[in-house]
């Protein structure tokens, strides 16, 4: 009798796990927006980066956006 050995490989497109909570980069972007040290999106974005390392971009980018359209539609333009 032959023994047949299969190969188990794992997923090669694993998403990597979200270091911080929607919430924590929420609250990060709440307090750079109302700190005023910012004028445009670009550097508060880089500081917000700073402030949370290890952040994935496409969490970031997608809270960001989610809050940016709370804001606007409580007709608050930034």
């Amino acid at each position: 009798m032959r023994i047949s050995r299969t190969r188990q490989t794992q997923p090669k497109s694993r998403k990597p796990e979200n270091i911080h909570s929607d919430k924590d980069i929420e609250g990060i972007l709440i307090l750079l927006i109302y700190s005023g040290r910012h004028e445009k999106a670009e550097p508060l974005f880089a500081e917000a980066r700073r402030l949370l390392p290890g952040v994935n971009e496409d969490q970031l980018n997608r809270v960001a956006h989610r809050f940016a359209s709370q804001l606007k539609a409580n007709g608050i333009a930034w």
